[in-house]
């Protein structure tokens, strides 16, 4: 297989833009990026509800305990323009992306305390689909991602994901994602991941995209 070259747009060339992984105490500004840049999206508006701030809230407390277990078990880089945090980008080392009880459990119960029944059992429904299509092999489980508002479309995200896409393949190592946006599916194509199956997950449709260790292409 033959990975497309990927580099970052010109737009993102009027900025100067420093890409770092973040320290545990600016991870409550990672979590704010997220909830931000996520709100809408489809899956998002599915488990957590069609009120928007009733969903902002109850994915806020998701993310919150998300990007701490991230950090814990990879890296969560920023994207920093003048020393201001304007995206984000979690990674999650092989091995740790299926988490134990313990960690479910404590997802759970903060997605309770603002939130009825009924969405902590889509919460489980929907991380029993991506655990069901997570691979076995060792992999990155990259996700999520999220730039502000007022800086996308000028390549920041390419820039976060050029950055892991680099580590990863100094460690010779493969990745997986998955995306609840057609255009999203599209913008990783350009990175080298490749499209493994597209099914409904609480019948929203997602995309499952992979993409290959660097001594396996060329």
């Amino acid at each position: 297989m033959t990975r497309q070259s990927a580099s970052p747009s010109h737009a993102d060339d009027e900025l100067s833009v420093d890409i770092r992984a973040l320290a545990f105490d600016e991870l409550p500004a990672a979590a704010a990026i997220l909830t931000h840049g996520m709100l809408n999206n489809p899956l998002h508006v599915k488990v957590f509800g069609a009120d928007p701030e009733h969903r902002r809230r109850r994915l806020s407390r998701f993310l919150g305990p998300l990007v701490t277990y991230v950090h814990s078990n990879g890296v969560v880089l920023g994207a920093c323009v003048q020393g201001e945090l304007i995206g984000v980008l979690g990674m999650i080392k092989p091995g740790r992306c299926r988490p134990m009880l313990a960690d479910r459990l404590r997802f759970a119960l903060t997605i309770l305390a603002s939130a009825p029944p009924t969405t902590l059992l889509l919460f489980h429904l929907w991380l029993s689909a991506r655990a069901r299509n997570d691979p076995d092999e060792p992999h990155w489980h990259i996700g999520p991602l999220a730039v502000l508002p007022e800086y996308r479309r000028r390549g920041i995200g390419r820039r976060l994901m050029l950055h892991g896409c680099q580590h990863i393949d100094t460690l010779e190592a493969s990745a997986w994602l998955e995306t609840d946006l057609e255009i999203n599916a599209g913008f990783y194509r350009t990175l080298g991941f490749d499209l493994v199956r597209q099914e409904p997950v609480l019948g929203v449709p997602t995309w499952f995209m992979y993409r290959a260790s660097a001594d396996t292409t060329g």
